[in-house]
């Protein structure tokens, strides 16, 4: 298909802020904040804009090095190689690290306006939703870049290692001196500001609570860090809080409705937020779509596609089919717009609507959970459920899952991904996270999850490059698995990574 010309310069000049400018500019031009109806507008900015799935994708082992695809992505190809980034252009690190930023920017000055709101403390009604959605905005984002830009969170050494810097007070001076914190000082502000948020969401403000952080959302996300943080009885329960008990009918219907669609029918479906599955939607600047994911050297081949999504444990075959045709295969995800950079114009940059939270990830996080907390039962009927949505001719009897079939697969056929979190797993809780570490890699394909995945778990990263006869290996401890941080914020004070 014809392609939009991306205008790059735009870009940069656009939506790119050194750590400095991000936090010094007025949030809308200096307009003056002086309503509730405008905290809510300013507000709509509390998400990032820029995009992290493209460059986590090439940092995982979901990226292979294709043999016959000649078209080159330096993002891409910097981050399958574990190096230094050149590239400071949308979906690049720097970019992602200063959308957050900017967001955390926004949501700053948001609270400071409604702590003038504020009546012996207390803060009015008609504000309360949106202080909620700006602390577990504040909390998202600094999550996303702690976990990005520092070692993963170990209660043995999150005193000592690098944090990042941790940002609640809107910042008008001119120079200021930043500090990176500790991950332990990082993990308990986000607790603090995402416990205290959840007691204010509020549904029933928003035309469209699904481009808010809304309760389902933010609930998952909750279970999300404490999965990080190993609390699976803090992540069973909020978990409970959006799933049902039988969440077939809550998942992506794609051997429903989905299966009926053509291409592009399913494209555009993908991102709506009238989908059940999607909890949380956010525009987003990016070149990481359906399309683009097969054209790139580092992406997926065919027999890596035939590896990965292979015959399931239980025996059937897996419902995402493949598009385009070898090397540039795909599988349908979300898809773009255009945004023009003129009224008259004909080019412009590609937007997407990402699906950043997704109610598959709350099932997983539940099984997970229950696995750690020994509730054997309860996960394998969880896995049913997930299946039944995900294999071709679902047969309830034929393909019931039991631990004798994810043993035989995840154990005696030494699928063994040398899952090192942490906290201690028993030989029988290894085999059902080995099974859910390769379902959330299937499920959760082009998005990036597997990154952090990778890094929850401690394990080892392999990467196949055309002229290595061997894999070149990046293993639990490597300091390439910590961004670096951009230098646009050395520039500031803030301390760059060891490497």
């Amino acid at each position: 298909m014809k392609f939009l010309k991306y205008i790059y310069s735009f870009i940069v000049l656009s939506f790119l802020f050194s750590c400095n400018d991000f936090l010094e500019k007025m949030p809308d031009d200096r307009a003056v904040i002086d309503s509730p109806e405008k905290i809510g507008e300013l507000l709509t900015y509390a998400y990032p804009a820029q995009n992290h799935q493209m460059f986590c994708y090439g940092m995982s082992d979901n990226a292979t090095e294709k043999t016959r695809s000649a078209r080159q992505n330096t993002i891409l190809e910097d981050a399958y190689a574990w190096g230094e980034h050149r590239l400071t252009s949308q979906d690049s690190p720097e970019s992602y690290w200063n959308g957050c930023y900017e967001a955390i920017k926004q949501i700053n000055h948001a609270l400071k306006a409604i702590d003038a709101y504020k009546t012996n403390g207390e803060i009015p009604d008609n504000l309360k939703a949106y202080y909620g959605e700006a602390l577990v905005a504040r909390a998202y984002c600094h999550f996303m870049l702690v976990n990005l830009w520092s070692k993963s969170y170990n209660p043995q050494t999150a005193k000592t290692d690098l944090g990042i810097p941790y940002v609640t007070e809107p910042e008008t001076k001119v120079t200021v001196q930043y500090h990176r914190g500790t991950v332990e000082s990082v993990y308990k502000n986000i607790e603090s500001d995402l416990t205290e948020g959840l007691k204010y969401i509020d549904d029933n403000i928003y035309k469209n609570k699904k481009l808010h952080w809304n309760k389902a959302a933010a609930n998952t996300f909750a279970a999300r860090f404490y999965s990080i943080i190993g609390k699976f009885d803090k992540v069973l329960e909020y978990t409970n809080l959006v799933l049902t008990d039988t969440p077939a009918n809550q998942l992506r219907d794609l051997t429903g409705k989905y299966s009926k669609m053509d291409i592009n029918e399913a494209i555009l479906e993908w991102s709506k937020t009238s989908d059940n599955a999607n909890l949380l939607v956010v525009p987003q600047y990016s070149n990481w779509f359906v399309y683009t994911y097969g054209r790139n050297r580092q992406g997926m081949s065919v027999e890596f596609y035939r590896f990965v999504f292979r015959k399931s444990f239980v025996g059937g075959d897996w419902i995402w089919n493949l598009y385009g045709s070898a090397p540039d295969i795909f599988f349908v995800k979300w898809g773009y717009h255009q945004e023009k950079d003129g009224i008259n114009s004909s080019t412009g940059y590609y937007m997407i609507m990402n699906p950043l939270i997704e109610i598959e990830e709350t099932l997983f996080l539940r099984m997970e959970a229950n696995v750690m907390l020994n509730n054997y039962d309860v996960a394998e009927k969880d896995l049913d459920s997930y299946l039944s949505k995900r294999l071709k001719n679902y047969n309830p009897d034929k393909y019931k899952v039991t631990f004798e079939k994810i043993k035989k697969e995840y154990f005696d056929a030494n699928y063994d991904y040398k899952l090192n979190p942490f906290y201690t797993i028993s030989d029988k809780q290894r085999i059902y996270l080995n099974c859910l570490y390769d379902l959330r890699r299937k499920e959760f394909y082009y998005t990036g999850m597997r990154w952090f995945d990778h890094k929850r778990f401690n394990t080892p990263v392999r990467h196949f490059h055309i002229k290595e006869k061997e894999p070149i290996v990046l293993e639990p401890g490597d300091n390439r698995r910590e961004l670096q941080i951009p230098t646009s914020a050395q520039a500031q004070g803030i301390e760059a990574n060891p490497r």
